[in-house]
C-alpha cells in the first residue's frame, strides 16, 4: 500500500513539474525578462544622455544575455511584436502568446517604474527616451519604427527557426538590434527607436504625469503602429519565402487541363 501510494505521489510530482516548466515558468521568464529589459534600457537611456550609439549598444546586448539566460525557458522574446511573429509564423499557440503580452507589457511598466524610483525627480520625464516628436515628421518616425522592427523580427524568425543558425541567434539578434537602433536614430527628432511596444508603453506608464499635459500620449501610438506594420510585413516574408519545411506557404501552381486536339473535326462556315 505504501509502495502504490509513493508511486501516485511520484506521479502527481512529475505532473505539477511539467506543468509549471510548459505553462508557467515561461510566462514568468517573459515577465523578469522584461522587467530587466525595461530598467537597464531606461536606465542607460538616462545616463548617456540620448546618445543614439550608446542606447542601442546597451539595447543590442542586453539583449543577447537575456536570450542566452532565459531562452531555454520560454524562448526569450521580451517584446510584443516577437511574439506575435512567432505566433503568425505558427511556433507559438494564441492563449501562450496572450500570456507572454500581457507579461511583457506589465514586465515593461514594472521596470520602467524601478527606474523612476531609483533617480531623482529632477530624472523624470520622458524627453530622454521619446525626443520630440511633432505631427510634421510623424510618418517619419513610424517608418523608422517600421523598418528597424522588420529587420529585426526577419532576423529572429530565420534565424532561431533554423536548426543550423539557431546557435548563434542571440548574437545575430543583438547586433541587429544594435544596428538598427544606431542607423534609425535621427539627431533632429532626438527619438529613441523601441521596436518594442512594450518598452514604449512602460516609460509612457511610468513617467507620465498629470501636469505633462499628455506629451508621452499625443503620438504615443506611432510606437504601436510602426512596429506592428514592420511585423506584418516579416512575417509574410518569412511564411511565404524564406520558411522551411511545413512553415512556408507554398503558392500551387495553375493547374490547365489539356483539351485533346482533333485535327478531323469541322467546322461550319
Amino acid at each position: 500500500m505504501s509502495e502504490s501510494n509513493g508511486i501516485i505521489m511520484e506521479e502527481e510530482k512529475i505532473t505539477n513539474i511539467s506543468i509549471f516548466e510548459s505553462k508557467v515558468r515561461p510566462i514568468l521568464a517573459e515577465f523578469i525578462g522584461s522587467i530587466i529589459l525595461t530598467s537597464i534600457v531606461c536606465a542607460g537611456a538616462i545616463n548617456t544622455l540620448s546618445s543614439g550609439l550608446n542606447n542601442g549598444v546597451i539595447y543590442g546586448l542586453t539583449m543577447v544575455f537575456l536570450i542566452i539566460a532565459f531562452g531555454d525557458m520560454s524562448g526569450g522574446y521580451f517584446n510584443p511584436v516577437i511574439t506575435l511573429g512567432y505566433t503568425l509564423a505558427r511556433v507559438l499557440s494564441i492563449p501562450q502568446a496572450v500570456c507572454y503580452f500581457f507579461a511583457q507589457i506589465i514586465g515593461g511598466i514594472v521596470g520602467a517604474a524601478l527606474v523612476r524610483a531609483s533617480y531623482p525627480e529632477s530624472e523624470f520625464g520622458g524627453s530622454w527616451l521619446y525626443g520630440s516628436l511633432w505631427k510634421d515628421i510623424l510618418l517619419e518616425a513610424m517608418l523608422s519604427e517600421a523598418i528597424p522592427t522588420l529587420i529585426l523580427v526577419l532576423t529572429v524568425l530565420i534565424t532561431t527557426l533554423d536548426k543550423k543558425k539557431r546557435r548563434l541567434s542571440p548574437l545575430a539578434i543583438g547586433f541587429s538590434i544594435i544596428v538598427c537602433s544606431v542607423t534609425s536614430y535621427s539627431e533632429r527628432r532626438r527619438e529613441f527607436t523601441f521596436m518594442n511596444p512594450a518598452l514604449s508603453f512602460g516609460p509612457a506608464v511610468a513617467y507620465s504625469t498629470p501636469y505633462d499635459g499628455g506629451e508621452l500620449w499625443k503620438y504615443h501610438y506611432v510606437y504601436w503602429v510602426g512596429p506592428l506594420v514592420g511585423t506584418l510585413v516579416a512575417s509574410l516574408l518569412y511564411r511565404f519565402v524564406f520558411a522551411l519545411g511545413s512553415r512556408r506557404i507554398r503558392i500551387p501552381k495553375p493547374c490547365f487541363k489539356k483539351q485533346p486536339f482533333n485535327s478531323g473535326e469541322k467546322y461550319a462556315a
